[in-house]
């Protein structure tokens, strides 16, 4: 028997034993969130490591991004090294005399006319290259590497350690929310939510690690801990001390994302509610006042630092770089926010994020880009349970509504601030918002839960367990389309070789 089909065999295999596992008769819908069995812990830290190695494993095949073709997707590396020289911009030495002549270097029209040489998407000011992606990945990893090891941290890597602490993220969220609001949550929806939820929102990195998606990863993972942090010191923290170091956590976390990726940061908004439901049924005191004061404290320090690195770089604590940028196109003129707003170009902008639709290809493996919720359509899955009055009425009791409300906004201006700003909206842009709906589907599908008889319960685990395993094998799908630079971009014929392992060894008539 050949390799090709031995290979085949596996795969599909492993496909129909996940599909046994999450049968109508599985134990796994009968076991419950609350249960006092090991196995609960034991298939939960199996799922969370083979989720994370499903992740971080194949980020290392694409040579754009592993490394060995760094070209500008080194931008982290090259900052720290910059940092430990004592200065804030790149140290190129090849500033290209034109670059410098040139009336407005950020037209590229301009640049393409003069035949400039020039460092591409890199922000420049005053003769310097500066990185205009956040700063912290390089405070919390690449410095720290390189004064430990003496060598850079490639960025792939920090990519594959936000995204593993990511995962480990959504896992303890799901599993605190479960623990605090369904605690008779079925097992089998608990694992195959966590894991494809983890894929759905992180592949995009998989399959295009390095730089972009490093600054993604990383403000994804601040986020999912700052939600974690706040939920946990809102509702399932009795001691007002214990609160308070959780929310100064989740303050932490929520104010580095904005060093990461200022949209994604936006996510903070989820605070508002948090903290209405936790002064609610307490009395605003001085002493209270000053606890909160330090709660909030991260916020106003990171905001102060950003502020002075941007002053420090581009003479403005309020830009970052994006109006100096040498890319595709010129942003220097983009101005404030009434020059960039068209109603009906946002509008569209903002449909086409979330169902912008795109034929499927006649090309292996035959899945396209699609907006937001028609890439994953379990995505839909709030909108049709909130319908419920069932899921409404434990809304109110679980003291979730503003939340829930919350969470539906975030998405919508996450998306309203991607399409206003970014000069093209692009496939890794729907990372910004997957994990946002993701944490919403989880909850709405938690609190329908408790609404149904035991038999229904069973036989709803049990769709929606198996649709979640079919979004994450979509992931995988998504994953080999020829994109970006990625892996089957580069290698054809693996792709080739992957089609004919998936069809043992057969044609397929799409092809």
């Amino acid at each position: 028997m050949s390799k090709t089909l031995l290979a085949g065999y596996f795969i599909w295999g492993v496909f129909f034993f996940v599909l046994l596992c999450l049968r109508p008769g599985s134990s796994l819908h009968s076991i419950t969130m609350d249960a006092k069995s090991k196995m609960v812990g034991r298939l939960s830290v199996l799922t969370l490591t083979v989720t994370i190695l499903l992740c971080v494993i194949p980020m290392g095949l694409s040579p754009s991004y592993n490394g060995e073709k760094p070209d500008y997707m080194n931008q982290y590396e090259l900052l720290a090294e910059s940092f430990l020289e004592g200065h804030l911009y790149i140290d190129y030495d090849d500033v290209d005399p034109k670059l410098l002549a040139l009336d407005n270097p950020y037209d590229p029209d301009a640049r393409e006319a003069a035949d400039v040489s020039f460092h591409w998407d890199h922000a420049f000011y005053n003769g310097h290259y500066y990185m205009y992606f956040g700063v912290v990945p390089v405070i919390l990893l690449f410095l720290p590497y390189r004064l430990l090891t003496g060598v850079s941290l490639t960025t792939y890597h920090a990519t594959q350690i936000f995204t593993a602490l990511f995962i480990c993220g959504v896992f303890s969220l799901f599993f605190t929310l479960s623990k605090t609001f369904f605690k008779k949550l079925s097992l089998g929806l608990y694992l195959s939510l966590s894991a494809a939820f983890s894929v759905m929102s992180v592949w995009y990195a998989v399959s295009a690690p390095a730089l972009y998606c490093t600054a993604i990863s990383a403000a994804i993972c601040m986020e999912i801990w700052s939600f974690f942090f706040f939920i946990r010191s809102v509702f399932v923290c009795e001691k007002e001390s214990a609160s308070i170091r959780y929310a100064f956590f989740g303050s932490l976390t929520g104010a580095l994302a904005f060093g990461c990726r200022p949209p994604i940061a936006l996510a903070n908004l989820f605070v508002l509610p948090l903290l209405a439901v936790f002064l609610k049924n307490r009395k605003l005191t001085i002493r209270l006042g000053k606890q909160l004061l330090f709660a909030a404290s991260p916020y106003m320090l990171v905001g102060v630092l950003l502020m002075l690195y941007n002053y420090a770089r581009f003479d403005s604590p309020f830009e970052f770089g994006q109006a100096y940028q040498l890319t595709i196109t010129d942003q220097s003129h983009y101005g404030s926010f009434f020059s960039r707003f068209q109603p009906l170009k946002t509008f569209d902008g903002i449909c086409k994020f979330f169902v912008g639709y795109t034929p499927m290809s006649d090309q292996f493996p035959f899945v396209t880009f699609d907006g937001i919720l028609l890439n994953f359509p379990i995505l839909f899955l709030p909108f049709f349970g909130i319908a419920s009055e069932g899921v409404r009425g434990e809304i109110r009791e679980s003291r979730l509504p503003r939340c829930i409300i919350t969470l539906f906004c975030i998405p919508l201006l996450i998306s309203f601030a991607d399409v206003l700003w970014a000069p093209t909206v692009l496939e890794r842009y729907h990372m910004d918002i997957y994990w946002v709906l993701c944490l919403l589907c989880y909850l709405v599908t938690g609190l329908y839960y408790r609404n149904l008889s035991a038999k229904t319960a069973r036989r709803f685990s049990c769709i929606v367990s198996i649709w979640a395993f079919l979004s994450l094998c979509k992931c995988i799908l998504l994953f080999l389309i020829p994109y970006d630079y990625n892996f089957t971009f580069y290698y054809v014929e693996a792709l080739e070789k992957i089609r004919k392992i998936l069809m043992l060894g057969r044609g397929v008539g799409l092809y």
